[in-house]
C-alpha cells in the first residue's frame, strides 16, 4: 500500500527583501456589487419599485417601534436629560411658547392640523410630484429623504426620548385637544411615542423646502424658504418636540443632503474598461 504524502502547507508568498506581500483587496465582485448599489441610489425605478424603498423605510420604522416603543421609561428618563440640557443652556422654553400661542390664540387648532399633514400628506405628495414632473430631480429627493429617515431611525433606537407632551412638564397634548387623539391605541399603531430625538418632522423638511425653492411658481417660492422655520414653531408650541430635537433633526438632514447629492450622479466607467479610457480621450 502506498503512502500519500502529507499535504503541503501553503506559506505566504514575500514580496522583495523578504516581507510577506501585503493581503489581496477586495475583489471585482465587491466593487461591482458597490457600482449596483451606486447605480441604484442614482436610478428612477417604476412606481411599484418606488413605493416598494418606501415601505422598506417605513418597515425599518416600525422594527425601531417595536423593539422600543414600548421603552416609556427610558424615553422619559431620556427626556428629562434633554430638558437639563436645555436648562443649562438657557433655551428652555417650551412650556412658555406654548403657553403664549395658547393664551394668545395663535391659532394652535391649524398649528395641531400642520404637525400631522406635515409628515402624512405635504411630505409624500412632494415626493410624488418629484417623481411624475421632476424626474431629474428625484433621485436626489428620495435619497435626502430615505437618508435623513434612516439616520433618525437609527438615533431613535440608541435613544428613545419622549416628547414634552408626554414628559410630565406641564406641556399640553395640542394635537389630541385639537384635532386628533395621539394616544389612541389606533394611532399609536403607526407611530413611535418615544421617537422624539431627533425631530424627523424637521429633518425632512428641508426635501420640502428645496423641492418649493426649485419647482414651484416663484409666487411659492418664499413659502420654501419659511418651510423648514414654520415646522419648527409647530412642532414646538404643540408639545412635540424640544428645541434641542429641531437641532437633531437639522444634524440629520444636512450631511444627508449632502450624500444625498453625490449619490444622485451615476458613477463613473470603472478603470481599466474601453469606456473609462474613452472617457480620458473625450475629457
Amino acid at each position: 500500500m502506498t503512502r500519500t504524502a502529507p499535504a503541503r502547507r501553503r506559506t505566504p508568498r514575500r514580496a522583495a527583501g523578504g516581507r510577506a506581500a501585503a493581503p489581496r483587496r477586495a475583489g471585482p465582485a465587491v466593487r461591482r456589487l458597490a457600482r449596483a448599489a451606486r447605480a441604484g441610489a442614482a436610478a428612477v425605478g417604476t412606481p411599484r419599485r418606488e413605493v416598494a424603498i418606501a415601505a422598506a423605510a417605513y418597515g425599518l420604522y416600525s422594527l425601531v417601534r417595536g423593539l422600543s416603543g414600548g421603552r416609556m421609561e427610558a424615553g422619559l428618563r431620556n427626556a428629562r436629560r434633554v430638558v437639563r440640557l436645555e436648562q443649562a443652556l438657557g433655551i428652555h422654553v417650551e412650556p412658555a411658547l406654548q403657553d403664549v400661542f395658547t393664551r394668545r390664540r395663535l391659532g394652535m387648532p391649524a398649528w395641531s392640523v400642520f404637525y400631522v399633514a406635515s409628515q402624512v400628506v405635504v411630505l409624500p405628495l412632494t415626493l410624488i410630484d418629484a417623481y411624475h414632473r421632476h424626474r431629474r430631480d428625484y433621485a436626489f429627493v428620495r435619497n435626502m429623504a430615505l437618508l435623513s429617515w434612516g439616520a433618525g431611525v437609527g438615533w431613535y433606537a440608541l435613544q428613545p426620548t419622549a416628547p414634552p407632551r408626554l414628559a410630565r412638564l406641564g406641556v399640553d397634548d395640542a394635537v389630541s385637544r385639537h384635532f386628533i387623539d395621539l394616544d389612541h391605541p389606533l394611532v399609536r399603531a403607526f407611530y413611535n411615542p418615544v421617537a422624539a430625538m431627533p425631530s424627523l418632522h424637521v429633518g425632512m423638511s428641508p426635501v420640502v423646502a428645496w423641492s418649493l425653492g426649485r419647482h414651484a411658481h416663484p409666487g411659492v417660492r418664499a413659502l420654501g424658504v419659511a418651510y423648514p422655520a414654520l415646522v419648527s414653531v409647530c412642532v414646538v408650541v404643540t408639545g412635540n418636540h424640544f428645541l434641542l430635537d429641531i437641532a437633531g433633526g437639522l444634524a440629520v438632514v444636512l450631511p444627508a443632503a449632502a450624500a444625498a447629492r453625490r449619490l444622485a450622479r451615476p458613477p463613473g466607467p470603472t478603470a481599466g474598461t474601453p469606456a473609462a479610457a474613452a472617457a480620458r480621450t473625450t475629457g
